[in-house]
């Protein structure tokens, strides 16, 4: 079959996807800008922001350009890049906030469990693409050790928010090819024992006290926070972060306080607000509206890579779109659940938006890979291809 050239391949990208890629991308720089104009340590962020986009644009543009077929053949060499770097995180990787999960070069931070998230779904992929029976061992253990592994490393960093992400990732990955709902509830309830009986052996002081106080604050009222000694404790401690940014959300409105007028955000109450708490700085200073601008934009680009999953019949191009479109989907619910004090407090970037380059890295990468799917029309290989 002959390849597309370059010129067809641009012609049928989905540029409407780009844009609003662009736009959610211009808009996590105005929110860095300022959540970090007062900040003199932090002053620096958003030139470096538009440098880890550029990056990624000139990344995300060679991705595009080769069949990604080819990229198929480069999995497995990903996938044990990605968990060596993990690996080497005790040895080589720099504590910060009590934390191991960076390596500094030249002044640049490099997170390895963001990258590990692209290359589980890119094996996941490889793995599944001919195994039309995922309900056997192939098609449903193997993946479940495939996305284990790296979970295992991320979660010892410590790191509970990216290793959650990876879990949603494989259910709809292996959903997508064939693997029952009766297996995947199976899967699913296995998933929830797994995580209760971490949050009584293996999780840190710190994160039990986060998931004890979030379940205490459903029960705190006007007169509990103003007068009860117990409660405003909390608030100074475990609770303060996700308390600030309630009350940013909260004192957002229906409009906003309006760009760079938000108090929480300008007097510095709201802490890490330019990259776990960025949600909080857009409902801030943009009110309701701009939120719900915000998040209509996330909600219509994972529909449209979807979209470009619907529409593939190609099997291992349908994977890589279900595995980008749920990994992106469930770390922008997870950042904004985290802002709304709806689940624990965990650090995890909004993709796209939040400060940081592996993040920004990874999703503009994701987002390359979903386009070159969507601009090619492969042979189709796997059996129920022909159905």
């Amino acid at each position: 079959m002959r390849r597309a050239s370059i010129i067809e391949v641009l012609r049928k990208l989905n540029w409407w996807l780009v844009l609003v890629v662009a736009a959610i991308a211009s808009a996590g720089l105005l929110l860095i800008s300022s959540a970090t104009m007062d900040g003199d340590d932090f002053s620096d962020q958003p030139k470096r922001q538009l440098l880890f986009f550029a990056l990624a644009t000139v990344c995300g543009a060679g991705l595009i350009l080769i069949p990604y077929p080819r990229i198929m053949r480069w999995s497995w060499a990903l996938y044990l890049i990605s968990v060596l770097g993990l690996l080497g995180l005790p040895l080589f990787g720099s504590v910060i906030n009590g934390a191991q999960r960076w390596y500094f070069i030249a002044g640049f931070g490099i997170q390895p469990a963001e990258f590990a998230k692209l290359a589980v779904i890119l094996s996941l992929a490889a793995w599944l693409r001919f195994r039309s029976q995922s309900d056997t061992v192939d098609g449903l253990l193997i993946p479940v050790l495939i996305t284990a592994l790296p979970v295992a490393l991320v979660f010892i960093q410590p790191d509970l928010g990216s290793s959650l992400v990876f879990w949603p990732v494989l259910l709809a990955m292996c959903y997508a090819a064939g693997t029952s709902g009766r297996s995947l509830v199976l899967l699913m309830a296995v998933g929830v024992a797994l995580l209760l009986v971490a949050n009584f052996t293996v999780l840190h002081e710190y994160q039990l006290e986060r998931v004890q106080v979030w379940l205490e604050h459903w029960l705190w009222d006007a007169q509990a926070v103003a007068e009860d000694e117990a409660v405003r404790e909390h608030l100074r401690g475990a609770a303060y972060q996700p308390w600030q940014s309630l009350i940013a959300i909260g004192g957002g409105g229906v409009s906003g306080f309006g760009y760079t007028s938000g108090p929480q955000n300008r007097f510095e109450f709201l802490p890490y607000r330019s990259v776990d708490y960025i949600f909080s700085v857009a409902c801030e200073e943009f009110g309701f509206l701009g939120a719900m601008t915000l998040l209509l934009l996330e909600l219509m680009l994972v529909l449209m890579i979807f979209g470009v999953a619907a529409r593939s019949r190609e099997r291992y191009g349908r994977l890589i779109a279900v595995g980008i479109g749920t990994y992106l989907g469930v770390q922008f619910l997870l950042h904004v659940a985290v802002c709304a004090w709806l689940v624990p407090a965990t650090g995890l970037p909004m993709p796209l938006v939040s400060y940081g380059g592996s993040s920004t890295m990874v999703a503009m990468m994701g987002v390359a890979l979903v386009l070159n799917v969507g601009a090619r029309r492969e042979p189709v290989l796997a059996a129920d291809g022909f159905a």
